[in-house]
């Protein structure tokens, strides 16, 4: 074969190649962020702490925001009331602390399902499965009772 004809061939792989990459950039940025359910249960679908926007919150004077006073002491209904319930989005880890440093208990699948004993505000959830004090990322759960 002549030279020009292998520098052709050559090119014409360059850009399908170019071209299917652009491709996929374009399909990964479009990709939906949130999770779709076919439950016909209600579930509620908590953020992580990382994600919350004070750009629409109301400042008062000198740009200063005031938040409202909050009692973390908990009421004789909060604390007599059942744990809320939740399920993972996807397959994913369970771990034995809020960290991905913590050790891997169990890889777990989707809508494996669990006691939420608190969302941390570090992105983790502090969860009990199979009788142990568990962790699991707060971006896999979803909660199904509260």
């Amino acid at each position: 074969m002549r030279k020009k004809t292998i520098s052709n061939i050559l090119m014409g792989i360059i850009v399908v190649l170019c071209v299917s990459i652009c491709f996929l950039i374009f399909c990964i940025v479009r990709r939906p962020r949130y999770i779709e359910t076919a439950d016909l249960e209600s579930a509620i679908i908590t953020e992580n702490p990382g994600d919350f926007n004070l750009a629409g919150t109301i400042a008062t004077n000198n740009d200063v925001l005031e938040l409202p006073d909050v009692d973390n002491t908990p009421t004789q209904e909060e604390t007599s009331a059942a744990p809320m319930q939740g399920k993972t989005s996807t397959r994913v880890n369970i771990r034995n602390a809020p960290s991905e440093d913590g050790k891997v208990l169990e890889t777990v699948d989707a809508d494996t399902t669990f006691d939420i004993i608190e969302v941390l505000d570090v992105g983790w959830t502090h969860i009990l499965y199979n009788g142990e004090d568990a962790y699991i990322s707060s971006a896999y759960v979803i909660i199904t009772s509260e």
